[in-house]
């Protein structure tokens, strides 16, 4: 592990390997928003589920961004189109970085664009849900749905997250819901 005493954060080995094998152009991008996201959470430990979490709140935040451009779909050919859209140098200079850096990957290309357009898939209009946290909800009995969610998001904003992710949901119903419902309703905590 490696502490950033400047910031009181430890970073796991693991973390720090996954940051060390992304491209150069992103690497301080990605060690400020983790060290930011991690101190609006009261973390003091980034390891690679709040990377991969963070990782993914990102995604869901650029999709949402695509689609006010009007993106309904992500194809690599959507990077020169976006380009033309934005007026900003540095923003078009990103796009070629990350344009480049993908067409020397492209096995590993299909499954980003196949997450982004999971992501691009979400209606949502407030916070982002993953799919795997769409599906858990629609385990909630249909006429608790619409107050479980509301209270959902309403948690999620008040400890930072972006995005409701399986795991965050899990987290919500053990703090939201009373043990007795739980059990009455059959959730394990």
């Amino acid at each position: 592990m490696t502490i950033d005493t400047k910031e009181e954060i430890t970073w796991t080995d693991e973390a720090l390997k996954r940051v060390k094998n992304a491209p150069d152009f992103v690497k301080p991008g990605i060690k400020k928003l983790m060290v930011k996201r991690a101190k609006e959470r009261g973390k003091k430990i980034i390891d690679s589920e709040f990377l991969t979490e963070i990782r993914n709140e990102s995604m869901m935040l650029a999709s949402k961004r695509m689609k006010k451009i009007g993106f309904e779909e992500l194809k690599m050919d959507a990077f020169d189109k976006a380009k033309e859209k934005l007026r900003s140098a540095r923003k078009k200079e990103v796009i070629d970085n990350i344009k480049d850096f993908l067409s020397k990957r492209i096995s590993k290309n299909e499954a980003i664009i196949e997450k982004f357009a999971q992501y691009l898939e979400d209606d949502s209009q407030g916070l982002g849900w993953t799919k795997e946290a769409r599906d858990r909800m629609e385990k909630v009995p249909s006429f608790v749905r619409e107050i479980a969610k509301r209270a959902i998001e309403e948690q999620a904003k008040k400890k930072g997250y972006r995005m409701i992710t399986a795991e965050f949901l899990k987290e919500a119903f053990n703090e939201l819901i009373p043990s007795a419902a739980k059990n009455a309703i059959g959730i394990k905590s």
